[in-house]
């Protein structure tokens, strides 16, 4: 996939395009993004993903930003995956946001060269999202090109959205996101020091540093997937703040299952949260803490198991 941080970067020639701000590519994102790769098949052009490169609230309130669902590069990722032909992430500035609904399809007429657009039903656009669905239809009309407004995408009888993502993920159901997603949920960052409290209990995990802007589920353990150095291994994943060891901040360490190679300190590492075990629990000393670490390895390795079983 060509990846894009503004739209005059474009050389190449006409296109299908999918328009939206994409808080985290779910299901109903991912609709969008497969019509506009099939009118793309059937006309001979290129598929095109246009949004932006960080959320549009960070540019007038940051502190009002939802946790992200993904950072830029998963972002990316997830785009890429869906085998869209080019991306372009552009920057969302205040000049930006200023433009009319029709200063906006400018932008990106005069440029993308679009011969279809594919919105979502509900998807604003221009200064203070004046421009609705039936706007960019009349003004595909005007500028040749052909409006396709994908309808809701539910699921057990409720709409898909980044919001009601958010919402399983501080509830610890990871499932439920996985489903919505249509992948498991990732936190990615690098492996650095920590307490190294797990050598003491001859199970050494790698401390993740993760993104301060992701949405963080609950305090406890899950059953997650583990890839680093190339290969994927099982975890046991704590997310917590170790009251059996405590005077440290919120910590994502990851007890890898079957791995036997050297530290990996520095290393980027994606988990993927399968599962919430269980919540954050206090042992009366190392031993039980010792158990109860055992405990999660072999629930992960169950949960595996029976996952592997269901397909």
């Amino acid at each position: 996939m060509k990846l894009l941080t503004h739209e005059r970067q474009w050389q190449g020639g006409e296109t299908v395009i999918a328009l939206g701000t994409f808080d985290g590519v779910h299901e109903g994102h991912a609709r969008l993004m497969r019509k506009a790769n099939e009118l793309a098949a059937l006309h001979d052009l290129t598929s095109v993903v246009y949004t932006f490169s960080s959320h549009p609230m960070a540019t007038f309130a940051p502190d009002r930003v939802p946790p992200q669902l993904e950072t830029r590069s998963e972002k990316v990722s997830a785009i890429a995956q869906l085998g869209v032909d080019a991306a372009v992430l552009r920057p969302f500035d205040r000049a930006y946001a200023s433009l009319s609904p029709e200063e906006f399809v400018k932008s990106f007429v005069d440029t993308l060269h679009p011969k279809h657009v594919v919105i979502g039903f509900n998807y604003s656009f221009g200064c203070k999202g004046a421009g609705k669905a039936q706007d960019m239809i009349a003004l595909g009309q005007k500028y040749g090109f052909e409006t396709h407004v994908v309808d809701e995408v539910q699921m057990d009888g409720q709409p898909v959205s980044s919001t009601r993502i958010r919402a399983e993920i501080a509830k610890g159901d990871m499932e439920a996101a996985a489903r919505l997603l249509g992948r498991p949920y990732a936190l990615c960052g690098t492996v650095e020091h920590g307490k190294k409290l797990g050598r003491r209990l001859d199970f050494p995990t790698a401390n993740l540093s993760w993104d301060a802007g992701k949405a963080l589920p609950p305090k406890g353990v899950y059953a997650a997937l583990a890839y680093v150095r190339e290969d994927w291994y099982m975890a046991a994943v704590n997310i917590g703040e170790q009251p059996t060891a405590p005077g440290g901040k919120l910590t994502v360490e990851a007890n890898l299952i079957g791995y036997e190679g050297d530290e990996f300190y520095g290393c980027h590492m994606r988990l993927l949260l399968y599962k919430h075990l269980r919540g954050e629990k206090k042992f009366e000393n190392l031993e039980e803490l010792r158990a109860a670490v055992m405990n999660n390895r072999e629930e992960t390795k169950a949960y595996f198991k029976t996952l592997e079983a269901q397909l």
